[in-house]
Order: C-alpha cells, then sequence, then structure tokens
C-alpha cells in the first residue's frame, strides 16, 4: 500500500516530455474548441451529421438484410454524404455573404435552413433505412406511415440492385 502511495505522489510519472507536449497542445487546442461548441451552429451541424451516421448504419444492415449490398452504389453514396456534408458550409457562406456584401443581417438563416432540412431529409431516409433493416417494431405506426413513400422506394431500388447483381 504504500509503494502505492508513493508512486501517487510522485511525479516521475508526470515528468515526461510527451505529458509537456500534449498539455501544451490542450492550452491551445481548448479554447478553440470551446469557441466552436459554443456556436448552435456547431450543433445544428453535429445534429446532421448524427443523423447521416444513423442512417448509414441502418442503410447498411438494411442492405446487407435484403442482399441488395454493392460496393458501387455505396461508393457513390460516399460521394453523394460527402456532397451533403459541405451544402451547410454554403449556407453559411450565403449568410456571410447577406452581411458583409448586402449588409442584410440575418444570424444564419441560410445556414439553418440548408442544414435543418438536409437532416429532415436524412431523418425520412434514416427511418425508412430502420424499417428496411427489421427494426420498425420500435418505431411508431404513425411515424412509419409519413415515411411509407421512403420505405418503398428504398425497397423497390434495393429489388432492382438485388436484380442487376443476378444478371451481371
Amino acid at each position: 500500500m504504500q509503494r502505492f502511495i508513493k508512486s501517487l505522489m510522485s511525479l516521475d510519472t508526470l515528468a515526461k516530455p510527451m505529458n509537456g507536449v500534449i498539455a501544451t497542445m490542450g492550452a491551445f487546442i481548448s479554447p478553440i474548441i470551446e469557441y466552436v461548441t459554443s456556436s448552435g451552429k456547431f450543433w445544428a451541424y453535429l445534429f446532421f451529421i448524427a443523423i447521416v451516421a444513423a442512417d448509414w448504419l441502418a442503410g447498411i444492415t438494411a442492405a446487407k438484410k435484403t442482399e441488395s449490398y454493392r460496393s458501387e452504389y455505396g461508393q457513390t453514396g460516399v460521394l453523394r454524404t460527402i456532397f451533403l456534408a459541405f451544402i451547410p458550409f454554403i449556407g453559411m457562406l450565403l449568410d456571410k455573404m447577406a452581411s458583409t456584401i448586402f449588409f442584410i443581417d440575418q444570424p444564419g438563416v441560410a445556414f439553418y435552413g440548408l442544414t435543418l432540412m438536409l437532416a429532415y431529409h436524412s431523418w425520412e431516409s434514416m427511418t425508412a433505412n430502420c424499417a428496411r433493416a427489421g427494426w420498425d417494431k420500435w418505431i411508431p405506426k404513425s411515424v412509419l406511415n409519413y415515411v411509407a413513400s421512403e420505405i418503398k422506394a428504398k425497397a423497390e431500388r434495393a429489388a432492382n440492385i438485388k436484380g442487376e447483381g443476378k444478371n451481371g
């Protein structure tokens, strides 16, 4: 026990060059992290990215379940997702342009509008993918009815992809 207490009181474990480097990096990076996360835009964007990630997980599970998983379709999906991730930044630039060039002070109207629209679209896709993955027992029937057209479109697309795989 005494050896344990002595090791806790010893600075030998803390006085390492790499610990100093990490502490210095933390001292410089933490104010940036504090500034970024204090913005509502950060949280709106993170909300959007979380829904997109959940959509991907449900989509992959659904595709494997229906045996319609194809790498070509997934690769184009990656490019589509990267493109969608840039759209909120375009909204942020539109807001900046409005205030600096046209002197129209709008606190994030384009950014929030585009980000929440994309989050809503991704939520519909995620919900449909969850249903196709077999997780529909955890989704209220009214929500499933609301996204029924998206579920149908995804099922038809999966059937087409599955059919292409057998023919090609």
